[in-house]
């Protein structure tokens, strides 16, 4: 038979694996427990989270009572709320967003849109529209905007004050190529600049993509204006009509295109 010794040591050492088995199985008894109770509520607390949930989304505290559409003028609230699908009483839970605003986003006029709930009983609809720069001329008028999209036809009573783009064929116009959108916002930003600067334009014709020929309604005057450098240009192109005062008649073409000089086609001289 063999005999053990225990040194005091020993002794405590062992004392405290005890207690820390004693405090493992406690441990494993409640998490056991804690199960069986779970397992025996789980019934109820389904039940009672999927009433809840059907009370919180059919309450009729959470019945829409207000559309808010901002931001739209070209077209009406009226329309925006129609094309939505939205009426007074549905549940502000169940409004799919995202569906919503892809439907507004078709409308030609509409460029942006957001569409978001405002507890308990608001939906605001909030529109960026689209804004004319020029018009195209596809068979039939359209409009063009700063981003170079091609976006709507041209209605009757609809204004028609914008420059005319030409020079471009219709599938130019209607190409998702970059570089083609950025040329045709390049034209209308040269547009606006001489707009800024008090010329009244009537038309920006592509000669080729990246050689423009500007027309004012003030002179018969075709402005070769080449490609970029715009402020630089239309600096210069003021100095000469300011010289050419008065005698604008004169002039049949100004070529801005070299660096520096401006070159003139004069017109014959009528006797």
């Amino acid at each position: 038979m063999q005999l053990k010794v225990y040194r005091r040591d020993n002794r405590k050492k062992d004392q405290r694996r005890g207690r820390r088995a004693l405090v493992r199985l406690g441990a494993a008894l409640g998490l056991v427990l804690a199960a069986i109770v779970l397992y025996r509520l789980s019934g109820p607390l389904v039940i009672a989270a999927a009433s809840l949930r059907e009370f919180v989304l059919e309450n009729p505290y959470f019945s829409v009572r207000e559309i808010q559409v901002r931001g739209a003028e070209k077209v009406s609230g009226n329309e925006i709320i129609t094309i939505a699908g939205l009426r007074r009483g549905m549940s502000i839970w169940s409004l799919d967003l995202p569906g919503i605003e892809k439907k507004i986003a078709r409308h030609p006029w509409v460029r942006r849109v957001i569409v978001r709930r405002e507890f308990p009983r608001r939906v605001i609809i909030e529109v960026e529209e689209r804004a004319p720069k020029a018009i195209v001329a596809l068979g039939k008028l359209y409009y063009v905007d700063a981003d170079g999209m091609v976006f709507k036809q041209v209605g009757p009573g609809e204004n028609v004050k914008y420059p005319l783009l030409t020079g471009l064929r219709a599938e130019q116009l209607m190409s998702p190529d970059p570089a083609m959108r950025q040329r045709i916002q390049e034209a209308i930003r040269l547009g606006e600049m001489m707009v800024q600067r008090s010329h009244s334009l009537s038309e920006i014709h592509f000669a080729k993509p990246d050689r423009l020929v500007v027309y004012t309604t003030e002179h018969p005057i075709a402005l070769r204006m080449g490609w970029g450098n715009w402020d630089e240009k239309l600096s210069r192109l003021e100095r000469l009509l300011t010289l050419w005062k008065g005698n604008e008649g004169r002039l049949g073409a100004l070529d801005m295109s070299f660096r520096d000089q401006v070159v003139a086609r004069l017109r014959p001289v009528q006797r």
